[in-house]
């Protein structure tokens, strides 16, 4: 074999995870509003497997492992984490929309905008939305018939606390909005089920195999 099975199970889990969570919300028909760093974050986390048996494997600390033992793995976990928190932090501020296309999103984020500044006002056509009262421009991005978009805002300086707000006027809105159910989330259900499928195919008859690597992955 390849690739050993407990690295291929390593490798695709969160991925198999991510990929389940976002089809499944996008086939239901139901939304997820979430912001940029969140969004960020989980897919750091999904491609957290990717990682472990990729650039960590070529750079492992060989030495540190030898002297701490599994003890070298929280260390790298830490690192790892520390670094996607750093990345997340400081991406550009925005609000992620899965399960909506552009947009079906616009009418939703100008009746949201109304509730913290009465006079907002919306150009459909642009995709935009101005504040004029509290001094904010919002667009929506999103590719054409994909269901999922992006809000962003043209200023820079916005708190998170606007961002908050914004959010949960969305999410009370966007469910009232009648649109008719999006299949785009079953490819993604396709392929988590491709992957697992791969997983116990390579897996079966291996179990033996998985606690080894297991083992060997764990104590260098």
């Amino acid at each position: 074999m390849l690739i050993p099975p407990f690295t291929m199970l390593l490798a695709l889990l969160p991925l198999i995870g991510y990929l389940i969570l976002i089809g499944g919300i996008r086939a239901s028909g139901r939304a997820l509003i979430t912001t940029g760093p969140r969004d960020v974050a989980a897919i750091g986390i999904a491609v957290s497997g990717l990682v472990a048996v990729g650039p960590v494997e070529l750079f492992f600390p060989a030495p540190a492992a030898s002297m701490f033992g599994p003890w070298v793995w929280f260390a790298i976990a830490a690192f790892y984490f520390l670094c996607l928190t750093l990345i997340a932090i400081t991406s550009t501020p925005k609000l992620v929309v899965y399960g909506r296309s552009a947009d079906q999103v616009f009418s939703s984020l100008l009746i949201a905008a109304q509730h913290l500044d009465a006079a907002a006002t919306g150009d459909a056509a642009a995709l935009r939305v101005v504040m004029p009262t509290i001094k904010v421009q919002l667009r929506i991005d999103g590719q054409s018939g994909a269901d999922s978009a992006q809000i962003f805002a043209f200023e820079p300086n916005l708190t998170s606390q606007f961002w908050y707000q914004l959010q949960a006027h969305l999410r009370a809105e966007v469910p009232k909005q009648p649109v008719p159910r999006n299949l785009g989330g079953v490819s993604m259900l396709i392929a988590a089920g491709c992957l697992i499928g791969l997983l116990l195919w390579h897996s079966s008859g291996r179990e033996e195999l998985v606690v080894e690597g297991f083992r060997k992955w764990l104590w260098r």
